[in-house]
């Protein structure tokens, strides 16, 4: 079924049963797509298909539906506000499928992510807060249009900005929190503030075969949280605010447990593999510990401005020594080791 430049778009859904296969047709689609799909539905666009919000409507896709596919299209300028992102299916509504899409400029976020959502490929850029956004939605595969994780073709994360709230609280190129996430294979740079960062008991996570480079706060963060895997990941000159203490690390692990970092090659950061402890009375349960923490077999390369190239630190007089913290088999050299991704 087509919707056309000039339809409305809803319009269209509502006069059609769930499980409908939609063709967005090429053109630019003023300010008059902002669908809540039923479930089951396909939205696949033509060549040059683009949803332009105008900066008026909030979302171009919502709702509760499930098992919902949104292929091949430009999704810009919606207006979904702090937090809020011009793709934004409710946190329940599972099994969503987007694929090759670009969300850009958006005063918000790009998408936010719900349970069991695959995004693959695709662009995620120069929006106003983040790229790719979640808060308690699970089981999330960010990946590359194919099954092979050692291609760069997964989706870009770049140039996403701190215009709706400051790096510190939530902005950069993708944060969550509470849910299991896979981020592979991505392209994340040039990002106002942090390139990944999970936050606040994010769980059961991998990180792996990313390139991160040039944001200006961490390239990897991993906050108050548990149970992850950071490996076979390129991560270079990222910290570039230079921040200071243990922060703008190319991958810094903060107040979490559990967590194994390998294989990694890191050049040029402001620091490079570091973990902090503080007491975080903002979070929620159960308590955050720097603890189990194994950094191993990692290249860190020409860490800049004074910083360090490993460590851990507590700034709040923790004793760290019983943490089951360690750093092994690193190799650390003042030259730089940048490598394609």
């Amino acid at each position: 079924m087509p919707i056309g430049v000039g339809d409305d778009a809803q319009r269209v859904v509502n006069a059609h049963p769930a499980g409908t296969t939609y063709l967005v047709k090429a053109g630019v689609h003023l300010q008059n797509f902002s669908v809540r799909p039923k479930s089951g539905d396909t939205f696949c666009g033509e060549p040059d298909a683009v949803l332009d919000g105008g900066r008026r409507l909030e979302m171009a896709f919502s709702g509760g539906g499930s098992n919902v596919t949104l292929e091949s299209m430009v999704v810009r300028d919606y207006n979904p506000g702090k937090l809020g992102g011009a793709i934004q299916p409710d946190p329940r509504a599972s099994g969503w499928l987007v694929r090759s899409v670009s969300s850009l400029h958006n005063a918000g976020a790009g998408l936010l992510v719900a349970d069991g959502m695959r995004i693959l490929g695709g662009h995620y850029n120069d929006n106003d807060q983040f790229g790719i956004a979640g808060n308690a939605a699970t089981g999330i595969l960010l990946d590359g249009v194919d099954d092979d994780v050692n291609t760069m073709d997964g989706p870009e994360l770049a140039q996403n900005h701190a215009l709706l709230a400051d790096c510190d609280w939530g902005a950069g190129g993708m944060k969550w929190d509470v849910g299991a996430v896979i981020v592979r294979n991505a392209y994340v740079h040039d990002n106002d503030c942090k390139g990944i960062w999970a936050d606040i008991n994010a769980h059961d996570v991998l990180i792996e075969h990313n390139l991160v480079e040039r944001n200006r706060g961490e390239g990897i963060l991993y906050e108050i949280s548990q149970d992850a895997v950071i490996r076979y990941n390129h991560v270079y000159h990222n910290g570039l605010q230079a921040k200071g203490w243990y922060w703008d690390g190319g991958i810094t692990v903060a107040s979490s447990s559990n967590i194994e970092v390998y294989g990694n090659r890191l050049s040029g950061n402001y620091n490079g593999i570091t973990g902090t402890q503080q007491d975080r009375p903002d979070s929620t349960p159960p308590d955050h510990l720097l603890a189990g923490v194994h950094v191993h077999d990692n290249m860190i390369c020409a860490t800049g401005g004074g910083g360090y190239p490993t460590g851990v630190v507590a700034g709040n007089g923790a004793d760290l020594a019983d943490r089951d913290i360690a750093f092994t088999a690193n190799t650390i050299q003042a030259a730089a080791c940048e490598e394609s991704g």
